[in-house]
């Protein structure tokens, strides 16, 4: 073995040590090298995507792209009326809206548009009978439909306005003094020049009412505040009102005084400088509502019948009486008018209020019939927002009288019989005796309810637990059931109580209950909400999945889907057949429908209704109809049986 040599040893460490310090300086080079060339690249990638930004913000500010993105082809479209003599629809008083167009004054309301001797309304070729707003344009009568979309009158008759913007849910209309047309939508506020072809989104947010103020300025106001729009595309200024929901505007230039309804009262102030706002009104924190005219803010205090007050830019209030409990109070043109039961009033400043147009005769004490029951010639309509009603047949139709029962509260079902009537509601049930509320204290009542049925030994009422028969037994998914909610109830000639819930179907037989549920390929849709048995077969109504029958039993049970009914959302108890055999069923916005006297099909009909939202149904006279009424959300539809069948 060789003998180690230190100081070979020692000269390679140190020519080691100079090969790695040259190769560590190599390495800074190109680190130093690589970073450099990597900070170019990025200064280069840099400076192009700013240039990138630059190009689409030029491009974003130029003209054109701002004209894009803000105007749009507007097109006025003449609608098809699908009039028929066979169909007379009824809605409620209400007004929401008036103006006088060419000399006549128009209202809008819960039965169209009328202007005292004309009517507008689904017969006529408006898409819904509800209307919101109605104003002049160039003496050309413009409205608003309470569900959304808007339009105009011409001498060939109503015309929908269509654009890109989709369908507008408006809430207000006003002509400026140039001619123009502001409409105020959910969707923001729009505009169009008489006669133009586009319309214009000036401001995106949400619009309920709108003012005019000096220098072309626009007060817009909606649920989430108040805002000063410039007309010719300045910034928007913001408005510190009491609270961000504004229902109704009105600018006093004598004054130069803002108004605003706000659900804290009635606000005034200057609307001017760059952060105006607006305070309650010493003595208006009791109304929501009002109208502005000579110079005073017109209300209707709350919680008070027969009084009017008016508010002065001063502070000051005044009170007068009113011959009737009043709704709601307009202006239009310097004058004052008001809604009250007996129709509509104009306030004359020598004698007062006067009454210029009697309420329509026979108008529905509500709008959303959400249930129907005939005795003999007697129709009960139950409303979906509170009460009872009872309409008596006459000559042109039925006359309403509203029920004073304030235990029935969002009436959902309603049977008749025998002079009693009862009905389902979402504060339990309640009980008619020849037309008047019986108290009564339902030990085992569970609450809201929901569907009725009459059985061998009584009716059988569906709650939200379950279903309390005529024994005051109470059955739910504990004993069987698919679900607890019992939405639809159908009584069999052989005893047999369907029960129709959220969860499937299911039945009693005396004290055995079975059910049927989605996961056994039965069903086209779990919620069952309406039934009727036929006797040889049950025809099962559902919320999305439409209508299909059930025959046999055991092991010859089969269930047939009427494929034409998919996807149909049938409503709650929306479903009747008439004495031909057809049956009628009532849908959420596909409107009527109806098979042939077979059952094999159904279609679609094409009559003109309050709403597509069906909600109830009833033959009358009872024992031998020559109507079907059709209960709505927007009122209600009369449609006579012996035209329909002439029609096929």
């Amino acid at each position: 073995m060789g003998r180690h040599d230190p100081c070979v040893s020692h000269e390679t460490e140190e020519a080691a040590i100079k090969i790695r310090a040259v190769s560590l300086k190599g390495l800074r080079r190109a680190a130093l090298l690589g970073t450099g060339l990597v900070c170019l690249a990025l200064a280069s990638a840099g400076a192009l995507w700013l240039r990138h930004v630059a190009a689409k913000t030029r491009e974003a500010a130029s003209p054109e792209r701002l004209r894009a993105e803000t105007i749009r082809p507007l097109l006025f479209r003449a609608v098809v009326s699908p009039s028929s003599a066979a169909v007379a629809l009824t809605g409620d008083a209400s007004i929401a809206s008036l103006a006088v167009v060419g000399g006549a004054l128009w209202e809008a309301g819960g039965a169209g548009l009328s202007d005292g001797t004309r009517r507008l309304d689904p017969i006529a070729g408006l898409s819904t009978l509800r209307q919101r707003a109605v104003a002049s344009w160039r003496e050309t009568l413009v409205f608003a439909a309470e569900r959304g979309g808007w339009g105009r009158l011409t001498q060939g008759g109503p015309e929908e306005a269509t654009s890109s913007w989709g369908r507008l849910d408006v809430r207000a209309l006003v002509e400026t003094e140039g001619g123009e047309l502001l409409v105020g939508a959910r969707q923001g506020l729009f505009r169009v020049a008489f006669g133009s072809s586009e319309i214009e989104r000036v401001d995106g947010e949400s619009v309920r009412a709108i003012a005019l103020l000096p220098s072309g300025e626009i007060a817009a106001g909606g649920e989430t505040g108040l805002r000063i729009v410039s007309a010719s595309g300045g910034a928007v200024r913001r408005v510190v009102t009491p609270d961000p929901w504004i229902e109704e505007l009105a600018f006093d230039a004598g004054a130069s005084v803002l108004w605003a309804a706000t659900p804290l009262g009635i606000a005034y102030g200057s609307p001017h400088g760059e952060t105006p706002s607006l305070a309650v009104h010493p003595r208006g924190g009791d109304a929501g509502h009002g109208a502005l005219t000579a110079g005073l803010w017109r209300m209707l205090p709350e919680r008070e019948t027969n009084r009017m007050a008016s508010l002065g830019p001063d502070g000051s209030r005044t009170e007068e009486g009113t011959p009737e409990s009043f709704t709601r109070l307009f202006a239009d043109r310097g004058e004052l008018f008001a809604a009250g039961k007996s129709g509509l009033w104009r306030r004359d400043r020598e004698r007062g209020f006067v009454l210029v147009r009697e309420a329509a005769p026979g108008s529905l004490p509500r709008p959303h019939v959400n249930a129907l029951a005939a005795e003999g010639t007697t129709l009960w309509a139950g409303f979906f927002d509170g009460g009872l009603a009872r309409g008596v047949a006459m000559k042109d139709g039925l006359i309403w009288n509203a029920v004073p029962a304030s235990s029935g509260w969002g009436v959902n079902a309603l049977l008749a019989s025998g002079g009693t009537v009862w009905a389902a509601t979402l504060r339990g049930l309640v009980r008619l005796e020849n037309g008047r509320p019986v108290a009564t204290r339902e030990e085992s009542n569970p609450g809201a309810a929901f569907s009725l049925a009459a059985t061998r030994s009584g009716v059988a009422v569906g709650y939200g637990q379950g279903v309390l028969l005529p024994e005051k037994r109470l059955l739910s998914a504990f004993h069987g059931l698919p679900g607890n909610q019992a939405f639809a109830l159908a009584s069999s000639t052989n005893g047999r109580l369907w029960v129709g819930t959220p969860s499937g179907l299911g039945w009693i037989d005396g004290r055995h209950v079975a059910r049927v549920v989605a996961g056994e390929g039965k069903l086209p849709h779990p919620w069952i909400t309406a039934l009727r048995d036929t006797g040889d077969s049950l025809l099962v109504a559902t919320y999305g999945g439409g209508v299909v029958r059930r025959r046999g039993e055991g092991s010859g049970e089969s269930w047939e889907r009427f494929v034409e009914t998919d996807g149909l959302k049938i409503n709650a108890g929306a479903m009747l057949a008439d004495p031909s055999g057809r049956v009628w069923i009532g849908t959420e916005g596909q409107g009527l429908w109806r098979s042939d006297p077979g059952v094999a099909r159904f279609e679609k009909l094409n009559l003109p209704l309050p709403s597509p939202d069906v909600f109830s149904l009833a033959f009358l006279p009872a024992d031998a109809p020559t109507h079907l009424y059709v209960g709505t959300d927007e009122g209600l539809a009369r449609i006579a049986l012996q035209n329909d069948r002439e029609r096929e």
